[in-house]
C-alpha cells in the first residue's frame, strides 16, 4: 500500500464503515439535531420540512470537516513516508495500535470515557456556505476526544501508506461515511431521531463489532497478510482504484 492506485477496496470500505461507526457514536449522534439548526438557522423542529435550505450549508460543513480529516491523513501517510525504510517496525507498531485501539472501542464506552465533545463554542451561526465550512473544519477538532479510537484507527492504517495522498485519500473516505449520513438526517429527520434511538439502544453491540473488526485488521497489519491478501487482490483485478 505505497501508494494511491494500491489501496484496496477492502481498505476504503473499512475507512468508510469507521466513519459511520463514529457518526452512530451517542456523543455526535444525540447532537446532529442541534449542528443542523446552527449551521443552516433553521429551527430544530422543522430541519425536515425545510431540507432544502439545510442542504447545502450542511454540504459546506461536511466538506469543511472532510478537509481537515483529509490533512490529517496525508499527515499520517507523510509520517509512515518518513520511516519507510522501516517498514516491518511500522507494521508491527502500526499493528500493535490497531489492536490497542480496537480493545478500546470496545471498552472504554462503558467507562464513559471518549464519549463527549470539545467543539468550539460560537455565539453566531455562519452566514455564508464558507462559514459553515469552517465551523465543520473547527468541529473535526472538537470531535476528536469522542471518536478517538475511531479515527486514531483509520490514521494509524493510513500511516504504513507511506503516501500523504493515500492516507488523505482514507480519511476522506472516512468522512463520507461519517457526512453523508448527516446529509441525509437533514432530509429524513423524523427516521434519523428514530434510528438513533435504535442505534443508541443497541451502541455497545454496534461499537464491539467495529472494535473486533480493528483488531482483526491490526492484526492482520502485524503479521504483514494484509498487504499479502492487498497484492493478491490487485492480481486479479479487485483491490486497485
Amino acid at each position: 500500500m505505497a501508494a494511491v492506485d494500491q489501496l484496496s477496496v477492502v481498505s476504503l470500505a473499512v475507512a468508510f464503515a469507521a466513519g459511520f461507526v463514529s457518526f452512530a457514536s451517542p456523543c455526535v449522534l444525540a447532537l446532529v439535531p442541534g449542528y443542523l439548526s446552527f449551521i443552516s438557522g433553521v429551527p430544530a423542529d422543522q430541519v425536515e420540512q425545510r431540507w432544502k435550505g439545510v442542504l447545502r450549508p450542511t454540504a459546506a460543513f461536511v466538506l469543511g470537516f472532510a478537509i481537515m480529516f483529509a490533512l490529517f491523513g496525508a499527515s499520517a501517510g507523510l509520517i509512515g513516508r518518513s520511516l519507510a525504510r522501516d517498514r516491518e517496525v511500522l507494521n508491527l507498531v502500526a499493528g500493535i495500535i490497531l489492536v490497542v485501539f480496537g480493545i478500546a472501542m470496545v471498552l472504554l464506552p462503558r467507562t464513559g470515557w471518549l464519549q463527549s465533545d470539545r467543539h468550539v463554542r460560537l455565539s453566531r451561526r455562519p452566514e455564508t456556505l464558507v462559514g459553515a465550512g469552517l465551523v465543520g473544519a473547527a468541529f473535526a477538532a472538537g470531535w476528536t476526544p469522542c471518536i478517538g479510537p475511531i479515527l486514531g484507527s483509520i490514521l494509524t492504517y493510513a500511516a504504513p501508506t507511506g503516501s500523504p495522498a493515500a492516507g488523505a485519500l482514507l480519511l476522506f473516505v472516512y468522512s463520507l461515511g461519517l457526512g453523508i449520513p448527516f446529509l441525509l438526517a437533514g432530509i429524513f429527520m423524523t427516521q434519523t431521531l428514530s434510528a438513533s434511538k435504535w442505534l443508541r439502544d443497541r451502541w455497545y453491540a454496534v461499537n464491539a463489532i467495529g472494535g473486533a473488526l480493528m483488531v482483526v485488521i491490526g492484526i492482520m497489519v502485524l503479521t504483514g497478510n494484509l498487504e499479502r491478501i492487498t497484492q493478491r487482490l490487485a492480481t486479479i483485478g479487485f483491490a486497485g482504484l
